[in-house]
């Protein structure tokens, strides 16, 4: 009787039947008891739903929340949207180029400037010498007044709710300001001894005199970097933790900048004053000092407008190298263009609004990379996120953004060799005790499949969790619907 049914079974619905059982398998793998689900895929042909396990359940996905803020940017601004960096001068010319004013960096919130995303190895600040010779073709010599860093339309840094010092010291939290450059980053040189030695800083780049880092790191027998910077923004007293290898004569750790936006005004600083651009007043920034707050400029104060990259560029490495601090700062664009401020507050409320119109229903984001552990969604909120994008005009460039499975971005190293290989495309999401993966599928049968998968609290290591997710991620690439 049993094979009877069987045999007068839809193959359709076989083929879901063996998902289904692929997915059991993994949920129940008795080396992961304990770890909790939501997993979801949708055949996008026929609206299917072709697996699922605690869909509904609502849990942080870690990185994978950047498919939600990068789909929110490209909706509302657009993919060709560009941020902007203005130079303004305030005052006038008085004789033998003396410039009777200030110099005023206004911030428009651009993360791409002077990014290693989008610039060679050195030239990175570049962008400062140009800024300099605008002001010698301008015949100034001397500004008598100071150096003014104002990023005030997107407020104040405030960290995203559940952002931790273990993370924002790093340049994976540097978290996006009115005023960005460098990707927000310093670089740390040390030297490191024999195995339990301590390490010793060697140098700072940029250069940060007021970055006071307390070493507790020792050298060791490892092959990475295996520290953490502890730090709040605006506050320059840093501790390191951890193990680097042991006997290098130089090794690199990236930190975050305690405060980009006053350290852009004092390397403007230092090179007019290289230049033989004499400035009396130094520098200083409206975050420290809101008096000095001009809520609006007259175009004939403005010397220059710096073009920011294009939003599907910063889109595209988001999502492929899953940069937090374009994430970041995509997700402020969208408070910046509606409400004027680019601020969590607005931001997070435009991003409430566009994920009811897309009909997800109730849920809980509250960054734009992912960073916090306080980001609640469901395996089919994101699959309900995914199916949503298809239907827009800007759908190729979110598509092109995620990376392919085996290929690419975060996710070469995935299903690398396996069937899922070149045909799934995914956002990776991982932090300690989560391991998740959402995108999209390209099935045997020409069926494109959107799914999510993602696991907390599981009792093994992130790597171990990703090779035993990856049967699944194949068996959706091998899925085949016949007639």
């Amino acid at each position: 009787m049993l094979r009877l049914c069987f045999l007068c079974f839809p193959f359709w619905l076989s083929a879901q039947f063996a998902l289904q059982a692929n997915l059991l398998q993994l949920v129940n793998d008795p080396q992961l008891k304990g770890t909790k689900w939501s997993v979801c895929a949708i055949d996008l042909t026929t609206g299917d739903t072709l697996a699922a396990y605690d869909a509904a359940q609502q849990l942080p996905a870690a990185s994978v929340v950047k498919l939600v803020s990068t789909a929110a940017a490209l909706n509302i601004l657009g993919p060709e949207h560009r941020a902007q960096t203005q130079l303004i001068l305030k005052g006038q010319m008085k004789d033998h180029g003396v410039w009777d004013g200030s110099l005023h960096l206004i911030g428009g919130g651009d993360v791409s400037l002077g990014s290693r995303y989008f610039n060679e190895t050195g030239k990175e600040l570049e962008f400062i010498d140009e800024w300099v010779a605008q002001l010698q073709s301008k015949g100034i010599t001397c500004i008598n007044g100071a150096i003014i860093a104002d990023g005030n339309t997107f407020g104040t840094f405030s960290c995203p709710l559940g952002w931790q010092p273990l993370d924002m010291g790093n340049y994976y939290g540097c978290g996006a300001f009115g005023l960005n450059f460098y990707d927000n980053t310093l670089k740390l040189n040390f030297q490191t001894g024999a195995n339990g030695a301590p390490i010793t800083l060697k140098s700072i780049f940029p250069i940060e005199n007021d970055y006071q880092l307390t070493i507790q790191a020792t050298s060791a027998s490892v092959s990475s970097d295996q520290t953490f910077v502890h730090g709040v923004p605006f506050n320059y007293q840093r501790t390191i933790k951890g193990k680097l290898p042991a006997n290098r004569s130089a090794f690199e750790v990236k930190a975050s900048m305690p405060d980009p936006e006053k350290l852009l005004a004092e390397l403007v600083y230092q090179r007019l004053q290289a230049s033989g651009i004499r400035v009396d007043g130094g520098f200083q920034t409206v975050r420290t000092n809101p008096t000095l707050y001009n809520k609006v400029y007259p175009a004939s104060e403005i010397i220059l407008t710096q073009q920011g990259k294009t939003l599907q560029e910063l889109v595209y490495w988001t999502n492929q190298r899953s940069v937090n601090l374009f994430a970041e700062g995509n997700l402020l664009q969208i408070g910046a263009r509606r409400y004027g401020a680019g601020t969590y507050e607005n931001s997070l409320v435009v991003l409430d609004s566009l994920l009811l119109a897309w009909g997800v229903g109730p849920c809980r984001i509250v960054d734009g990379c992912g960073l916090s552990k306080e980001n609640r969604m469901s395996a089919s909120q994101f699959v309900q996120v995914l199916k949503t994008q298809t239907n827009t005009t800007y759908f190729e460039s979110y598509y092109k953004s995620i990376p392919v499975a085996g290929q690419t971005g975060t996710v070469k190293n995935l299903c690398k060799g396996q069937p899922g290989e070149g045909k799934v495309h995914a956002k990776s999401g991982s932090i300690e005790g989560i391991k998740a993966y959402a995108g999209y599928v390209d099935s045997k049968s020409g069926h494109q499949i959107a799914f999510t998968i993602i696991a907390n609290d599981y009792p093994t290591s992130g790597s171990v969790m990703a090779k035993k997710m990856e049967p699944f991620l194949n068996s959706l690439a091998t899925y085949q619907v016949q007639p």
